[in-house]
């Protein structure tokens, strides 16, 4: 009886609305949304355990992950929710103008959110974030020069910041290595990466 009822314990995640919306929104910078975009790219993938949960994303150009303190014993093991999903999730979110707890659910490979009265069924893909640790690893040093796409730094300013107008604190790691970029937020620690340009 035990062992059945492991098999079908359910992965669920209780979130304030506003932290999971910009947890979304923010990684979601990242995430690849060109029309050709491959599924494993145009996603943000979510998890929670350790009383912390995490939102990230990449294009292959950049990365982004926040993390977050939670209240509670929340896991959800990774869950790739993909650009339209994300998309109809904070235009829910934004619709019930929730203040109150959103609470999601994982069984198999369906994610449901209970946001409000609403209630989303959520496909999730199949596909696992690759490890991305060790590009955060290292000291910053100086640097003669880098080249970078003006436009891929600027959007770092859409994520949510805890500063009036954005705020940006960048690292040079060394020639020819990812940019680190760290946005202040007064609940989630974002950390992003930008690959440099090779100069023509």
């Amino acid at each position: 009886m035990d062992k059945v009822m492991q098999e079908t314990k359910l992965d669920t995640l209780t979130i304030v609305a506003q932290d999971l919306a910009d947890l979304l929104s923010g990684a979601s910078v990242a995430m690849d949304k060109g029309k050709e975009a491959i599924s494993r790219l145009g996603s943000v993938y979510l998890s929670a355990s350790g009383g912390k949960v995490v939102a990230k994303a990449s294009d292959r150009y950049r990365l982004i992950v926040g993390e977050s303190e939670l209240a509670g014993e929340s896991v959800l093991g990774e869950c790739q929710i993909r650009a339209n999903d994300v998309k109809n999730i904070l235009a829910t979110i934004k619709a019930n103008k929730v203040a109150r707890d959103i609470t999601l659910t994982r069984v198999g490979d369906s994610l449901s959110v209970a946001i409000g009265g609403t209630s989303l069924s959520v496909y999730l893909g199949g596909d696992t974030f690759p490890p991305y640790e060790h590009l955060l690893a290292g000291e910053s040093v100086p640097v003669a020069g880098i080249s970078f796409n003006a436009t891929y730094m600027a959007d770092f300013g859409k994520v949510p910041c805890s500063h009036k107008g954005g705020q940006l604190v960048v690292e040079f790691m060394g020639d020819r290595k990812p940019i680190k970029v760290a946005i202040p937020h007064n609940k989630i620690t974002w950390t992003a990466l930008l690959m440099p340009m090779r100069v023509i």
